[in-house]
């Protein structure tokens, strides 16, 4: 058995490819399993982005904290 991940795309009876909204649909709940463990996927994937830019955005905070000038502006205001 293996351990890859298969990526699944759904697509429309015309072929179209179907975005994958995070918050889930109506249309993949009907869609059964390959509907949930392709909104399992993207839901991962936005959480995983999320993280990751909450991470970035707190690093980002430390490094203007520790500046001395932030904190001199701080101050006058």
């Amino acid at each position: 058995m293996s351990n890859t991940k298969k990526h699944i795309q759904i697509v429309t009876k015309d072929g179209q490819p179907f975005p994958v909204p995070p918050e889930g649909s109506l249309g993949l709940l009907a869609l059964g399993y390959v509907g949930l463990v392709a909104w399992r996927q993207v839901r991962t994937a936005f959480i995983q982005q999320m993280k990751e830019a909450e991470a970035a955005k707190a690093a980002s905070g430390q490094v203007q904290s520790q500046s001395p000038d932030n904190e001199a502006s701080k101050k006058e205001h």
